[in-house]
């Protein structure tokens, strides 16, 4: 039996926001690994093509096969608070269509882990602290690093995610050195951001009042913080939008393309706003689950499966573009059954269903009270439970 094994990480979420890492989960890798390893020692003669997808949140490089990178190159950025942090850029092999940029994507391609960058603390006081002072221009010097290094007509994927900086993008505007500056880098590139969060930055639902789930902020702070990033970048929008000298005028503020981007539009919020003010700058956002599925070639890893298997660590629903959904999608158009594998799962068979998904495993025992976790015990426990799902897999699925 040929089986893909195509899961997302598992991390916790209890505040509806993934909290990565490694004392908490496990990436999208890892989770392969542990599932393939049951199933292997159950029915050793199946064939088992393992292809994480990550969400363009924290540590996606990790995801991705050695054999897909060509070159690897460890960049030193500063973190929210001035720390030094090391985020990896990668240059990858083909694997599916091109991106379709107008101009460019026809060169190579290649990946920034940024979201590492900016990683949301679990500790609630120092995210706190990262959303009152905190600031995104360790990612603007990164990008300039990793736009440096790639050539007109190369594509550059960045991952984004979820934050507890809040300064609007402004700093990473600044590491970029200016608007000016940034435009040049960016020039006969296409510039693909890879949004593992999809809240805006402005609005009643937007990234301010996620800040007062995921930090110790009290609500008048953490609106008062969303006010000031909110027009921060705008303004760096109203600028971008801007006629430059001796060029026609564009009709709309902050158009890109046909679309105009503000701080509402969707998946703004990610990277503090970063991926507001780049997206201003002519770069294209796509959920995360959908770029690292082109990316990696999904698609052709499907068209010749028995089953597909993908994983999450908590689902309560089938958001649009997630991981279960993207894969669910992927296997429907080839014919092919996908299982879920959850660290928590409350999903009704129904949604399940019309996701593509024909069966669903959960880690968590049926009735289990919330401080009884599935995660309970950290990595190795972890793996050991997601091995026990495999070989449980095996046993019902391998014909």
């Amino acid at each position: 039996m040929r089986v893909l094994l195509a899961p997302g990480a598992m991390y916790p979420e209890p505040r509806g926001v993934p909290l990565v890492a490694p004392d908490l989960g496990l990436g999208a890798l890892a989770v392969a690994e542990s599932i393939a390893a049951g199933w292997a020692h159950e029915r050793p003669a199946d064939a088992l093509t393992l292809l994480p997808l990550p969400d363009g949140g924290p540590g996606t490089v990790q995801a991705i096969a050695r054999e897909r990178i060509t070159s690897r190159t460890s960049l030193h950025a500063a973190g929210p608070l001035g720390q030094t942090r090391e985020v990896e850029l990668v240059r990858l092999t083909p694997a599916g269509p091109a991106w379709g940029g107008a101009g460019a994507g026809t060169g190579a391609t290649w990946l920034l882990d940024a979201a590492r960058l900016l990683a949301l603390p679990a500790d609630r006081e120092l995210a706190a602290r990262e959303a009152r002072s905190g600031t995104t221009t360790g990612l603007g010097r990164a990008l300039a690093a990793a736009l440096g290094a790639t050539a007109p007509g190369d594509t550059l994927v960045v991952t984004l995610g979820a934050t507890a900086v809040h300064d609007g993008g402004v700093g990473a505007l600044d590491g970029l050195g200016g608007l000016g500056t940034a435009r040049a880098l960016v020039a006969g590139r296409e510039l693909v951001l890879a949004l593992a969060d999809d809240t805006p930055l402005g609005g009643v639902s937007g990234a301010g009042q996620v800040l007062t789930a995921v930090t110790t902020l009290s609500g008048e702070q953490a609106q008062e913080l969303n006010r000031r990033a909110c027009a921060a970048a705008s303004r760096i929008v109203t600028q971008a939008a801007a006629p430059r000298s001796g060029a026609l005028p564009v009709a709309g503020v902050g158009t890109v393309g046909a679309r105009v981007v503000s701080a509402s539009s969707r998946g703004t919020g990610a990277g503090g706003g970063a991926a507001l003010v780049l997206r201003s700058l002519g770069a294209r956002a796509l959920p995360g689950p959908r770029a690292m599925s082109q990316l990696l070639g999904l698609a052709g890893a499907a068209s010749d499966q028995d089953l597909v298997v993908t994983a999450v660590g908590e689902a309560y629903d089938v958001v649009a573009d997630s991981v279960t959904a993207v894969v669910g999608e992927v296997a429907g158009k080839a014919a092919l059954p996908t299982v879920l594998v959850a660290g928590r799962l409350a999903v009704p068979r129904g949604e399940l269903a019309e996701a593509g998904v024909v069966s669903a495993y959960s880690l968590e025992a049926p009735g289990a009270v919330r401080n009884e976790t599935w995660n309970a015990g950290g990595a190795p426990a972890l793996r050991e439970r997601l091995t026990a799902v495999g070989a449980r897999l095996a046993r019902t699925w391998s014909r």
